[in-house]
């Protein structure tokens, strides 16, 4: 009996490979089309109305390595995803880029796809159809945050790492605030480059996103007392904070109140208040690669320079009288004025205790700990900013009275204070934006944009082409200045052109009045039937022809001989179709995926499941 099942299947191997060559038009009846379950945009919900107040979703941050099986809703996703990287109520983000970049994309891993989070309209774009979750380390969360940075925006990693380190934290906040677990985890990122990134993106950190097998069991216990007032709630959630934060380039002389200081500083650095009854153990304000946490935290105002002592929370006298002009010597302040600060929080990495192998991590670290403080700062209706460029790391140490201390090294300082109403800032006025309207696929077209900042600040633009491309942040340039830039679109369509600006301290501008860019050209449309074999149906539904195809069929999974074809077509007119039968012998479920190249950048792509009967192949919904 086995000798007849392998001679049977022997002669329908040869039948395939004599039909295959010969009927390149066959069609023996098809069967159901599949459907692609992932689509192409989801927009987000609102983001839910959290109620923690800061400092309680502070003190709760803790990370998770296992999750329950518990789906993450839409509207929770969409909470964190608009505290991770949205857009504010004043056009401004959810977290400040001291250099203004904001050069990370976000790639939303979920079991059906994998999307870009589009921050302009709160919305997924499909990145890439499958389920990726596998990618990095294997905790069981349902959902996986790839924060990866664009080297085309941004060519500093130390911003870039800077920046990751805000994002993260306003991840952590929300998601416990929603009674969700996350999880910073660097090892593995590589793992990200599976989803096909742009050769200009590199992986940089994936979050866990999910619901923890274990419930956050907290108690309250103050921090022991010291010479600085206890940690206290303010009225304001993460929501209220972000949506209020002001960055102001110069304070009045109004001197910080002991208890202000207390706060910004625990929050810089410090302990929970909660004790986390499940691990034993207080949680920190921002997490730190391997638990190492090598950062030494300084804060100087005009009677001293003093170490914030983090275990016991209190303050450590350095150096008495005031170094905020020599501080101010010791970095390049643009036009923040650092000296007219009231308290300057100054963070430096210990080389002695933080491995130079992790500073990609000291720099998400530094950032984490400017980003807690704006945080704080808002939460008590003061102002900051904050600064990157350290341009003599020994005058500073000397500023500070640490001259001796060369393995200090700074990486951000941060200012805080009392607004001085003469400097309060303003975002620039809504660009305008001019250009065409109508154009051919693979031709550049020039776009002129301009706006005024009311203050007089340097702007900075950046252009939504509607195709999920953007310029980047580009300038600054004088207000007022008009900047032209092009770009070109390859498939045919529809596309809204839109345009902001921000200002030097980062506020940002509402969109301009949108240009709805219409292009002309190739498109070409996938249909998958199953039958005697597979058939592939290609239409050019676009408006010029398709020349110089190349298309691919490639099966993954169960049983398959053979497991993929290529081939190419010299020409799809407009309207018209081009039939690709191929016949194989398989057995059991698996996916083919058709893949289309061709000229003027035209791809397509679409993926299938079928059942495979021997040489009859059914497509599955």
């Amino acid at each position: 009996m086995r000798k007849k099942l392998i001679g049977f299947l022997l002669c329908l191997l040869c039948i395939v490979t004599v039909i295959d060559p010969l009927t390149g038009k066959l069609d023996f009846g098809p069967t159901e089309t599949e459907t692609d379950p992932a689509q192409e945009w989801i927009t987000l919900p609102d983001p839910l109305q959290v109620d923690m107040v800061l400092e309680r979703s502070i003190c709760r941050r803790m990370s998770f390595r296992s999750y329950t099986t518990t789906p993450v809703t839409d509207q929770e996703l969409s909470t964190v995803l608009w505290a991770a990287y949205g857009i504010t109520t004043n056009g401004g983000r959810t977290i400040y880029s001291p250099n203004g970049t904001y050069s990370t994309t976000i790639y939303v891993i979920r079991n059906d796809a994998t999307y870009l989070y589009v921050a302009s309209n709160h919305s997924l774009h499909l990145w890439k159809t499958g389920n990726y979750l596998y990618l990095g380390q294997n905790t069981g969360a349902p959902i996986k945050l790839g924060l990866v940075w664009n080297q085309s925006i941004a060519p500093d990693e130390k911003a870039a790492m800077a920046e990751i380190g805000m994002i993260a934290q306003n991840v952590y906040f929300d998601a416990n605030a929603l009674n969700l677990a996350t999880l910073t985890t660097g090892m593995s990122v590589n793992d990200l480059y599976q989803l096909g990134l742009p050769p200009y993106e590199k992986p940089e950190i994936i979050m866990h996103l999910g619901h923890p097998t274990t419930p956050y069991d907290f108690t309250y216990t103050p921090l022991p007392p010291s010479n600085l007032p206890s940690v206290v709630n303010s009225t304001c959630t993460l929501q209220d904070v972000v949506n209020t934060r002001q960055i102001v380039n110069e304070w009045d002389q109004t001197d910080l109140t002991l208890l202000e200081l207390s706060q910004v500083l625990w929050c810089s650095y410090g302990y929970s208040y909660l004790y986390d009854n499940v691990n034993n153990k207080r949680h920190r304000t921002l997490p730190s690669a391997i638990g190492i946490y090598p950062f030494k935290v300084y804060a100087a105002n005009k009677t001293g320079v003093y170490q914030y002592l983090p275990a016991s929370h209190q303050l450590s006298l350095i150096t008495s009288g005031d170094t905020r002009e020599l501080i101010q010597a010791a970095v390049n302040p643009g036009n923040i004025s650092v000296s007219s600060a009231p308290l300057i929080v100054v963070p430096f990495w210990d080389k002695n205790v933080g491995s130079q192998t992790y500073l990609p991590w000291w720099w998400y670290e530094s950032g984490a700990i400017v980003h807690n403080v704006l945080l704080q700062t808002a939460a008590l209706n003061l102002t900051g900013n904050a600064l990157s460029v350290i341009t003599d790391q020994n005058a500073l140490r000397t500023a500070l009275g640490i001259s001796g201390q060369t393995n200090l090294v700074c990486l951000h300082i941060a200012m805080v204070g009392h607004v001085n109403q003469s400097s309060q800032n303003n975002p620039p006025a809504a660009p305008s934006l001019s250009g065409p309207s109508q154009g051919t696929s693979g031709i550049l077209y020039n776009y002129t944009v301009s706006a005024t900042d009311v203050d007089g600040d340097d702007v900075f633009y950046l252009i939504d082409w509607g195709d999920q491309t953007t310029t980047g942040w580009a300038g600054p340039f004088p207000s007022g200045t008009s900047m032209t830039f092009n770009h070109s679109w390859a498939l045919k369509g529809t596309y809204a052109i839109k345009a902001r600006a921000k200002d030097s301290p980062g506020l940002e501008s509402s969109w301009s009045t949108p240009i709805l860019m219409t292009i002309i050209g190739p498109g070409l449309d996938i249909g998958i039937t199953g039958g005697l074999g597979i058939t592939v149906l290609v239409e050019n539904t676009g408006t010029i022809n398709a020349t110089n195809i190349t298309w691919k069929l490639v099966f993954q999974g169960g049983f398959v001989i053979p497991s993929q074809f290529t081939g190419t077509i010299s020409e799809i007119r407009t309207g018209e179709q081009y039939t690709i039968n191929r016949f194989m012998l398989g057995l059991g479920k698996t996916s083919i995926t058709v893949s289309l190249t061709a000229d003027d950048g035209i791809t397509a792509e679409k993926t299938a499941n079928v059942f495979l009967l021997l040489i009859f192949g059914i497509v599955m919904k």
